[in-house]
């Protein structure tokens, strides 16, 4: 009893506003016409109907929310793995097209000799070597043997140091360890051509006394290397040293063929 005694007011109130929209809906059905007061009673009722409508609404919004989530979860995944799929294939296709620009280069390309250059791909490099040596997919089954120059059509790789039966590794010609000779294009001064240890980097020592080296002189391969055929590009000088005094000279060439993204060399038996 107390607690009917402590909300009579609130219980009233409601069933008051019960008994006014059933007379309206009584009294309107049939009518065009309503009275003042049950349009008075209509527009007051108004906004507890829209509150009413948009809460179902919203209510109906996120009981299909939550009805379709495992569908919208499982499309989604099957979205991603898609995503995944495609981001492989184009990778594919990338590859496939720097391939294809390789050999369409190697076409225009002066192979010395009548023997067909060997194709071969680049499959390893050691992490602790990574500009001295590298593997290739060719071997003893394609006829290579150690000695063999490696070439792009930009300019001399290095040479092949061991061979296998279907790989063989390259020893680079930035290796410390390589040398080769080389002539001043624009002169034909004989030099020697160094590793340095660094894949942009070449050094170059004179062959005679006299020697004119200007920075942005071409440097290919000479016929008295004993490991690259006559005329291939070796690099552009990029530095001249002349030593203290003058008395000696020495250089910097800048390779070109890029030896730090390489992926596609010929070999020259």
């Amino acid at each position: 009893m107390r607690w009917l005694t402590e909300r009579w007011p609130i219980l009233v109130g409601a069933f008051v506003v019960f008994i006014l929209i059933a007379l309206i809906y009584i009294t309107a059905d049939g009518r065009q016409e309503l009275s003042p007061w049950e349009k008075t009673i209509k527009s007051g009722v108004a906004p507890i109907y829209g509150a009413l409508s948009n809460i179902t609404a919203w209510a109906n919004h996120w009981v299909a929310v939550v009805r379709n989530y495992s569908h919208l979860e499982q499309e989604n995944t099957d979205l991603r793995q898609e995503v995944e799929w495609l981001k492989r294939r184009l990778e594919a296709v990338e590859r496939l097209e720097q391939e294809n620009r390789s050999l369409r280069e190697a076409l225009g390309f002066p192979f010395p000799g009548n023997e067909q250059p060997v194709a071969a791909k680049i499959i390893a490099r050691s992490p602790s070597n990574w500009f001295d040596k590298v593997s290739i997919n060719r071997g003893e089954d394609a006829d290579l043997d150690t000695g063999d120059a490696v070439v792009t059509p930009a300019g001399v790789v290095g040479r092949v140091y061991s061979v296998a039966s279907n790989t063989a590794e390259v020893m680079l010609v930035t290796d410390d360890r390589s040398a080769f000779g080389a002539v001043v294009a624009r002169t034909g001064d004989p030099v020697i051509v160094e590793g340095s240890g660094r894949w942009s980097e070449l050094h170059l020592k004179p062959l005679v006394k006299e020697v004119d080296l200007r920075t942005g002189d071409q440097i290919i391969t000479s016929a008295m290397s004993g490991i690259f055929p006559e005329g291939l590009p070796v690099g552009t000088v990029a530095a001249v040293d002349t030593g203290q005094y003058g008395l000696s000279l020495s250089a910097i060439i800048v390779p070109h063929a890029d030896l730090a993204r390489i992926s596609q060399v010929f070999v020259i038996k």
